[in-house]
């Protein structure tokens, strides 16, 4: 049987920068049929309301999308070298989301748009050697 773009998984990141809605990250939710939002920023909220995390939360559960915040998945280097606020814990939260991310899409979510200034990137290359699915930032 031949896999259509439905079947085939990935790790997704998207940061939102200013945008003032979620119209970008609903065309990749459905593009890319995504299954578990992570929030990973340390302090889920931003400068505008519309990316609290509660607030995306809301989103998520119109969309049908699983959405989680960990914190410990969070930055405290100032830089876009990841620096998790709780080390260890990071380590069992990848794990777990590994187990639930195996036939999954997974969307990483935090603040910064340009990915090569996000931890993110980082994030999700641990998670990518847990779950073995490749990675795409979008944009």
């Amino acid at each position: 049987m031949k896999k259509t773009s439905k079947d085939k998984k990935f790790i997704l990141t998207f940061g939102y920068g200013n945008r003032s809605s979620y119209d970008d990250l609903l065309g990749y939710a459905n593009e890319f049929h995504v299954d578990l939002l992570i929030d990973v920023r340390e302090k889920p909220r931003a400068w505008s309301r519309k990316w609290y995390g509660d607030q995306i939360q809301k989103f998520c559960d119109k969309q049908g999308i699983e959405y989680l915040s960990e914190t410990t998945l969070g930055n405290t280097s100032g830089t876009s070298h990841w620096v998790s606020p709780k080390p260890d814990k990071a380590k069992q939260v990848l794990q777990d989301i590994a187990r639930k991310a195996e036939s999954k899409t997974v969307l990483l979510l935090c603040a910064e748009m340009d990915h090569h200034k996000c931890h993110r990137v980082d994030v999700a290359k641990k998670l990518k050697e847990l779950i073995h699915q490749p990675i795409k930032h979008l944009r």
